[in-house]
């Protein structure tokens, strides 16, 4: 299969090595993991990049002129995101997108271990490799950076408040994303240093990269949602599979 995939950075290295050995042809536009901050600013640039797609000016359709062929899906790698997710919808093309409510289940390998650690762990601020790049995860250095922000935009007297209003509130928990087959162990090193600056306990959880994997490969099954031109991505509040699909 042809497939155009849209994916947040925070999860660029774990998708970049999947769909480099991945069988089917994907295409990959990462998008920056700051637009969770604003989930309406999410939903508009996600189907701008749709919409790009369909009408032939994304970049990858716009200069493969030596092809014709189209893509087989578009693949949308987030959750609901805050209800980021919730309208998308194509009118030429299947959008595919896991029914989960962000990447750390993706990262963990299901919606289950994410329910399962959050029952037992809910305080929990998740790392990763590519959430320590990309997502200002919070340490020492991030906190700086953060605070330093805050104070040139709302000055010096609020910066602590906003950093742990904003930040730190409700977290008491380090817990690292480990993949095998993507190991950093110099980014373990981090989240365990984070935590200890922080005050916080500290976990190495092991994740999974099989639902991601399947996600690419096109093993679609319940796990993931199958919206049809003509349709569109809806919350899903009657059952626990946080998305469904609506007519347009």
């Amino acid at each position: 299969m042809r497939l155009k995939l849209i994916a947040c950075k925070a999860m660029f290295r774990e998708i970049s090595y999947l769909a480099a050995t991945c069988k089917n042809f994907i295409d990959v536009t990462y998008l920056q993991q700051g637009l969770h901050d604003v989930p309406k600013l999410l939903n508009r640039v996600l189907q701008d990049e749709i919409d790009r797609v369909e009408s032939g000016k994304d970049l990858y359709t716009y200069n493969a002129k030596f092809t014709t062929q189209k893509f087989d899906a578009i693949l949308l790698g987030y959750g609901l995101c805050s209800n980021g997710a919730v309208g998308l919808h194509a009118k030429h093309h299947p959008l595919v997108i896991p029914k989960v409510h962000d990447c750390i289940s993706l990262l963990l390998g299901s919606r289950e271990k994410y329910n399962e650690e959050f029952s037992a762990h809910c305080g929990t601020y998740w790392y990763s490799a590519s959430w320590i790049e990309n997502g200002g995860t919070p340490s020492e250095q991030s906190e700086r950076e953060m605070k330093k922000k805050y104070a040139e935009k709302y000055g010096e007297e609020n910066a602590d408040f906003l950093y742990e209003a904003e930040v730190l509130h409700n977290y008491n928990r380090c817990a690292y994303i480990h993949w095998p087959e993507l190991a950093f162990p110099e980014y373990e090193r981090y989240t365990e240093d984070a935590a200890a600056y922080l005050g916080w306990d500290y976990a190495k959880v092991d994740g999974t990269s099989g639902m991601l994997r399947d996600f690419l490969d096109g093993k679609w099954d319940e796990r993931f949602l199958y919206v049809k031109p003509g349709q569109k991505v809806a919350p899903d509040y009657d059952t626990d599979d946080v998305l469904c699909v609506e007519d347009l």
